[in-house]
């Protein structure tokens, strides 16, 4: 029987090891690393989570409410999956048929790598609509732009009637 040396008898397995392995890193380079933004919206009693994929399907637009009387509570985060610090520039501001009405808030993120960064805010919907509670079939609609230094975000926010709504006027 002819003896094969052993660097020679294993360096099929050890091509296949380094392909399995290179594979693998491609998959967690590809499929985790990178930076992704989660929206949480608190209205209504409910929490409501708005993750990157959801953005993207809707092509940077998503929709969410609050009923008239109550505060909205938003929580943007900001998750840094990358071997090197990230910073940015984030504004918030609600607009109305086009027009801006207002700044909701504005802040500098430095995030370490591997690290999250978050941002707050609250809408008032009395404050918004402070004649009253919208009609039962057409709900007050707003839009809240989220805006980084390379995001853009839009939340149709509409601020709907709840019978408790109707008995205050």
């Amino acid at each position: 029987m002819m003896h094969i040396p052993t660097e020679r008898r294993f360096r099929y397995l050890y091509l296949a090891v380094a392909c399995l392995v290179g594979v693998m890193g491609t998959f967690f380079v590809d499929g985790y690393m990178g930076i992704y933004d989660t929206l949480y919206i608190t209205a209504g009693k409910q929490e409501q989570k708005i993750e990157l994929y959801q953005w993207l399907k809707g092509d940077g637009m998503w929709t969410g409410g609050a009923p008239w009387g109550e505060k909205a509570v938003f929580r943007c985060e900001i998750n840094n999956q990358e071997f090197s610090s990230h910073s940015t520039n984030i504004e918030v501001s609600l607009w109305q048929n086009q027009e801006k009405v207002r700044d909701l808030t504005s802040r500098h993120l430095q995030i370490a790598s591997f690290g999250r960064g978050e941002l707050e805010w609250l809408v008032d919907t009395v404050e918004l609509e402070p004649g009253g509670a919208p009609p039962m079939t057409q709900p007050y609609k707003y839009s809240i732009v989220i805006k980084g230094d390379e995001i853009e975000r839009e939340l149709n926010f509409y601020i709907y009637a709840t019978p408790s709504a109707w008995e205050l006027k």
